[in-house]
């Protein structure tokens, strides 16, 4: 058994995600707003910001379900809608905090189903994977966006072959397999054994702790250095305490030190090892 083992998060951490997975949020955002809710508007109701305060709080690890409950919240008030802009950002914070660590379950709580979740799941899903894949995984076109897919966008942040690093590696991610794929194609990781992903089709969602004993468990060591850059990470790991937490670019704040990049954190962690 190895005293360490690396886990990584995959989107901020592994992979730059910025183009691909924000896009595909405030892409189904509007085209909902436009298709089902007959709103139409030159300004982007849901903004970066919007997007930014939800990684922030831990329970909203699942992209799409911001894609929903932000959809829901608008919805459920008629007022929004008739002022075609954005929603005040401290109104949004305060949404997301009465959705604590279940946002599904609480949101379902506060809007009914007011917004369909599974709808609005599907788009951002064809959004993200494009036309191509969606074909290939259901036989049929996209049912609401044929498109080349915002994962295309998406690109390494770490040059190094998950082998070179010495240690055993794992992932904590809440993609689901089919996008941990992706991730694992861009990479060049394809090789990294599936085993050694806890992604969300395992049924483990951040902010559990649960990712982090299952990947000690799996790769055999006595602690985790988990490499994460939102709240859900941090959090997860506040319930598993044995190693330690690196913080990855410039969304998180708080009293542990942040890395620019994963490079210069594994640069610098490794080297106190």
């Amino acid at each position: 058994m190895k005293a360490t083992g690396l886990v990584f998060d995959v989107d901020g951490v592994l992979i730059d995600t910025s183009c691909s997975f924000p896009a595909a949020v405030s892409g189904a955002v509007r085209f909902y707003l436009s298709h089902f809710l007959n709103f139409r508007s030159s300004e982007n109701i849901f903004t970066g910001d919007h997007y930014r305060g939800a990684k922030l709080h831990p329970g909203f690890n699942d992209d799409y379900d911001i894609a929903w409950i932000f959809l829901s919240w608008v919805a459920s008030s008629g007022e929004m809608l008739e002022a075609g802009t954005a929603p005040s950002l401290t109104d949004w914070d305060r949404v997301l905090a009465l959705c604590g660590d279940d946002p599904p379950k609480r949101a379902a709580s506060l809007f009914g189903g007011v917004v369909d979740r599974a709808i609005v799941r599907k788009i951002c899903e064809e959004i993200y994977l494009g036309g191509s894949i969606s074909r290939d995984l259901s036989g049929q076109p996209p049912t609401f966006i044929d498109g080349v897919g915002a994962w295309k966008t998406e690109r390494p942040m770490l040059c190094a072959h998950w082998k070179e690093l010495g240690y055993p590696v794992g992932v904590y991610t809440g993609r689901n397999d089919i996008e941990m794929g992706l991730a694992l194609e861009i990479l060049g990781w394809t090789d990294l054994p599936l085993q050694r992903c806890i992604t969300a089709d395992r049924g483990i969602l951040k902010p559990s702790a649960e990712g982090l004993f299952e990947l000690e468990r799996i790769l055999s060591v006595e602690r985790i250095l988990f490499f994460g850059d939102t709240e859900s990470d941090r959090k997860a790991f506040e319930g598993y305490r044995r190693g330690r937490f690196i913080a990855v670019g410039d969304l998180l704040s708080g009293p542990q030190a942040f890395y620019p990049t994963l490079e210069e954190a594994l640069s610098e962690v490794l080297f106190d090892q």
